[in-house]
């Protein structure tokens, strides 16, 4: 009887239709294992078709905040991104997959579709783009376009993919000088592979925020006019399927010395805080646009008693994801072991503030600034 090989039952015959409609519901991790089986499997999991539906069953799941923590570390073996996840707090650690000197630098541009855009160097001003996808570790190089503008009062990036679509884009956005009218840009495509296009938009705004958000194919930043940099007077908008610039003046009531872009509702919100006498109040408002150039805001949540700390936040659901940065009274920005980061969820509803990770920088963890940049927290 060992002899005998047990009985087998054939598995039933599931058809193209049924596969897909199976493959649409899974997560991204899955559906990368199975794009590595064959040609055919491949392509037909990268087209537009499918890539839409996918994204569309799977919006709102496997939600992560990735966190990058000012300069790279000398110590190569470090964590330089922290990715947590926003429902059980379970994080990863994100090494670079190359290695930076200590004559090196690197910045987080930004994170879209699981795909990191980094801007870095290996030392002195010789800076590149990495676009690096951290699950299927491929990787590729793009040129800096800042390089022509190091002497320029603004040079700020953005990027994200076209809506529905698997391409990607990189925008520079430069102005050389408060006084001048005129910002110029630079637009990436990623099927082109190279910098496709480039133009200049008339505006009387002195500043853009760096942290810039991308819905639907527009990139928004916040800006200012005049010398008065506590608070921002305009949202700046580009199209990066029209290749057009927008701007449309930010209501005096959202103003505030504390604001912030972020995901609301498959939109864009903007975040404002204030004091008011010993109370503290938080207001979103949500923007959208109308169609043409302009924007409308509705003022969507007001949250009294919570406040938020002076660093990048976003709203999820009805939640506050935060970051807070904790120095003992006498250390400085390369105190290794008394400096604390804490990402925490905020229940505004409730007031509640729940912890998604607490790390204390150690010893062997050698950091050369732990300075909180604004362009510092995505939603992958």
């Amino acid at each position: 009887m060992s002899g005998i090989s047990p009985k087998k039952n054939p598995l039933p015959y599931l058809g193209d239709d049924l596969v897909w409609k199976i493959l649409t519901k899974a997560d991204p991790k899955t559906v990368g294992r199975c794009r590595t089986l064959n040609k055919s499997w491949n392509f037909r999991l990268n087209t537009p078709y499918f890539v839409k539906q996918n994204w569309a069953e799977q919006k709102g799941q496997n939600i992560n905040v990735i966190v990058g923590v000012g300069n790279p570390p000398a110590d190569e073996n470090s964590q330089w991104f922290i990715r947590a996840d926003v429902n059980d707090g379970v994080h990863s650690q994100l090494n670079l997959p190359i290695v930076i000197n200590q004559l090196g630098f690197y910045s987080l541009i930004g994170s879209d579709h699981g795909v990191l855009c980094i801007k870095l160097s290996q030392g002195g001003l010789n800076s590149s783009l990495l676009i690096w996808n951290p699950l299927t570790g491929m990787m590729k190089y793009v040129f800096d376009e800042s390089k022509k503008h190091y002497r320029h009062h603004v040079s700020v990036f953005a990027f994200g993919y076209l809506y529905d679509s698997m391409e990607y884009r990189i925008v520079h956005v430069f102005k050389r000088h408060y006084i001048h009218r005129t910002l110029g840009w630079s637009l990436y495509c990623s099927f082109e592979n190279d910098w496709c296009d480039s133009g200049s938009f008339t505006s009387d705004v002195q500043k853009l925020g760096p942290k810039s958000i991308i819905v639907d194919g527009i990139v928004y930043w916040i800006g200012w006019e005049g010398t008065n940099f506590t608070e921002p007077s305009l949202i700046i908008s580009f199209s990066m399927i029209q290749r057009q610039f927008f701007e449309s003046i930010i209501p005096i009531d959202a103003r505030s010395t504390y604001h912030s872009l972020t995901n609301l509702h498959d939109g864009v919100g903007f975040i404002s805080y204030r004091n008011i006498g010993f109370s503290r109040e938080v207001i979103v408002w949500e923007i959208t646009h109308d169609g043409q150039d302009k924007l409308n805001w509705d003022k969507r949540i007001r949250v009294t008693g919570l406040g938020i700390p002076y660093n990048p936040s976003m709203f999820i659901g009805k939640d506050i994801i935060s970051i807070m940065e904790c120095r003992s009274r006498f250390g400085g920005s390369n105190d290794a072991d008394r400096t604390d980061l804490l990402l925490s969820r905020l229940k505004w509803n409730g007031a509640r503030r729940e912890h998604l990770m607490h790390r204390t920088w150690q010893q062997n963890v050698h950091v050369k600034s732990m300075t909180m940049h604004s362009e510092s927290l995505y939603i992958v």
